[in-house]
């Protein structure tokens, strides 16, 4: 085991709990009946979570129909009770659809590309002492979060509508929070992920500083020589890197798809209750606003892994940039710059599935288009009075 798959260690085996398979897949006597376990786990959460969050839904759809209340017992107008029905078919949307997604993704050859790719990556780069104290701080640092997420969900389930199921209630809770925990898993995953490709980068671009070390009191000839093997070596590890990005992408791009539209539509429906609720001075919704305060709390967490992650790459030609004194024949010069220029193409930045770029750039975007639909809402509301 290498020591980037023993800083990991604690994530993979938790992620393994809940039937994801993890890391890269070695041959071993008993490798059929452990996949066997494994996928018949995963998919009993997946099922577990498919059937709860949709009889839920199925549920609370009936109830609004029949009774034309509201959660809080009081009488709702149809812009109301549109913005509910929506705010419950979004938080199923999320559970399903990341828990579905991932569980799959773990299956493919994607999977196991990105990890044989890390463990290319730490053999060629051989990562200090330092490098594997800040993962191992990245993994503790999520538990400690995450484990407050699902202490905090726990708490607040207890008094949830959503499950309002009679006999069943006290099931659904459970079923719920495990539901609650396995995707809050898949989330710090990909930011410790996030995290460790961005330590990588940093790597990398250290190792610029030190193409041109030793060779200042050789001669020139086999200076430059030497620095063309260099950076020839570096060049091909920049490639490995960037490909981790990408097997990232191919790997969450769904997930973070879902998650950022379930965001957005989470901030529209919230604050048009919050609105709501301060027009006709009624109890604000401290559910919803709870909620409505983790998802943004999830948001910008993953806005800064990512936005760092890209930042930190860009950081790379400026950093090769700094070569040009030291290559004094034309050839290096020419090689340089060929290597500047696939550097600045290859970009290396987080996507939802190459819709838009996932980072904080993102964000004026989601408040104007939060604000414009709850403006809308709010004139429905007030016609249907």
């Amino acid at each position: 085991m290498l020591k980037v798959e023993k800083s990991l260690w604690p994530l993979t085996v938790w992620m393994r709990i809940f039937g994801f398979h993890m890391g890269p897949r070695k041959k071993r006597t008993n490798s059929s009946r452990y996949s066997r376990c494994l996928l018949a786990a995963g998919s009993i959460m997946v099922l577990s979570t498919i059937g709860l969050h949709f009889t839920s839904f199925v549920l609370e759809i009936l109830r609004l129909r029949v009774n034309g209340i509201g959660p809080n017992g009081t009488n709702v107008t149809t812009a109301n009770l549109l913005n509910t029905g929506i705010e419950h078919l979004n938080n199923t949307w999320l559970f399903i659809g990341v828990h579905v997604s991932f569980f799959f993704v773990s299956l493919t050859t994607n999977w196991k590309t990105l990890w044989n790719s890390l463990l290319l990556m730490e053999k060629n780069l051989k990562f200090n002492s330092d490098f594997h104290r800040k993962c191992r701080k990245s993994v503790s640092v999520g538990f400690v979060l995450l484990s407050i997420d699902c202490v905090s969900h726990l708490l607040v389930s207890v008094r949830s509508f959503y499950w309002d199921m009679g006999k069943m209630r006290p099931l659904a809770i459970i079923l719920s929070n495990i539901s609650r925990m396995t995707i809050a898993s898949v989330f710090l995953l990909f930011c410790v992920l996030a995290r460790v490709i961005t330590l990588v980068f940093q790597g990398l671009n250290e190792q610029i500083a030190h193409l041109t070390e030793a060779e200042k009191l050789l001669p020139f000839f086999l200076s430059s020589r030497i620095l063309n093997v260099r950076l020839e070596k570096w060049r091909r590890n920049h490639t490995l890197a960037c490909e981790l990005v990408d097997m990232v992408n191919k790997c969450f791009g769904l997930v973070m798809l879902v998650t950022i539209v379930n965001v957005f539509v989470s901030f529209v429906t919230t604050s048009f209750e919050i609105v709501s609720s301060v027009g006709n001075n009624e109890t604000l919704p401290f559910l919803l606003i709870f909620i409505f305060i983790k998802k943004s709390i999830l948001l910008a967490i993953t806005f800064h892994e990512s936005f760092r992650l890209q930042s930190e790459a860009g950081k790379t030609a400026a950093f090769l940039r700094k070569l040009h004194p030291f290559t004094a024949d034309l050839l290096t010069q020419i090689k340089v710059n060929t290597v500047v220029m696939e550097v600045t193409h290859a970009s290396p930045k987080i996507t939802a599935m190459e819709f838009f770029d996932v980072n904080i750039r993102l964000l004026p975007t989601l408040i104007g288009s939060t604000l414009t639909y709850v403006a809308i809402l709010h004139q429905v509301a007030a016609h249907s009075k």
